[in-house]
């Protein structure tokens, strides 16, 4: 990892690795396997369903635009060391499962974060998606066969019972509706499939969250919440579940890096497009 010096910033995962079971696998290949290939139909029914009452927290269109940016930067590789180090972490979680995936399944893959880190006798095929295509234009060399299709993380277009292997290395904490994400990935998984994933969780950017509040009430009186909300790892295990997983097993990794002053902060955040995309935040006193 970049060490830096002076302001540190907490980067805490919340990793989740899940064996999925479902209902009898459909397998690939044939007419209607929602993979957008020659002879393949369209996605099956409720591959874009959305849970009801979700509310929206994120700018899904800004996100993609903020992903697009980043991936054209022409220095954009040095703004790639956390999601390498996340993606290779997410990998070995792969290599501890001791079977071999015929066909995997990457959630906000981006430049092939996760695939790089991969081979051919573990993932035989993969599968990447992205909301970005500038991002998957940008992706790395992989040893395995590979396509790429983009695609919202919120709506899968894909056919129940398509994957042995889901993974996804931090993209998911961007997604508005995690209940019904989670329940899409667990029906496109085969029955015996595994999803395994890595997103933010609650106290990232904890001291940048505060230097931003108590300077802003400093001088406003009030503070607006201009680091966007992750999810708290005592609610994935309960959301996973009611998403139709078992054998759940939630981690936490923490990942601190260094930095010389906010600005260089801010910098990293947009070059790893991981600025705030919040809609309508609003000012409190």
């Amino acid at each position: 990892m970049r060490s830096r010096g002076g302001f540190r910033v907490l980067q805490r995962l919340r990793r989740a690795a899940i064996c999925a079971a479902g209902g009898p696998g459909t397998g690939l290949g044939g007419p209607g396997t929602g993979l957008g290939g020659p002879g393949t139909g369209p996605a099956g029914p409720g591959a874009c369903r959305r849970l009801s009452g979700s509310v929206n927290v994120f700018n899904r269109e800004m996100k993609k635009r903020q992903k697009d940016w980043a991936a054209s930067l022409q220095d954009g590789q040095q703004y790639d060391y956390l999601r390498d180090e996340v993606g290779s972490r997410v990998a070995d979680r792969v290599y501890d499962i001791a079977r071999t995936f015929p066909l995997a399944l990457d959630i906000g893959a981006g430049k092939s974060h996760i695939a790089q880190h991969l081979t051919e006798e573990v993932v035989e095929r993969l599968l990447l998606t992205d909301v970005s295509q500038q991002a998957l234009r940008q992706r790395r060399r992989t040893p395995m066969a590979t396509r790429c299709v983009v695609a919202d993380e919120e709506f899968l277009p894909f056919q129940e019972n398509s994957f042995d292997l889901v993974v996804s290395s931090l993209s998911l904490h961007w997604i508005n509706d995690l209940p019904g994400a989670l329940k899409q990935i667990h029906q496109v998984l085969k029955p015996d499939g595994v999803f395994i994933g890595a997103m933010v969780g609650g106290e990232t950017l904890y001291e940048l969250r505060c230097s931003l509040q108590l300077a802003e009430t400093e001088r406003e009186g009030g503070f607006s919440p201009h680091v966007s909300p992750f999810t708290a790892v005592t609610d994935l295990g309960n959301l996973l579940g009611r998403a139709g997983f078992t054998m759940l097993t939630v981690d936490v990794d923490d990942v601190q890096v260094h930095y010389p002053g906010i600005m260089e902060v801010m910098t990293d955040l947009q070059g790893t497009d991981r600025q705030a995309a919040a809609i309508r935040l609003t000012r409190k006193s």
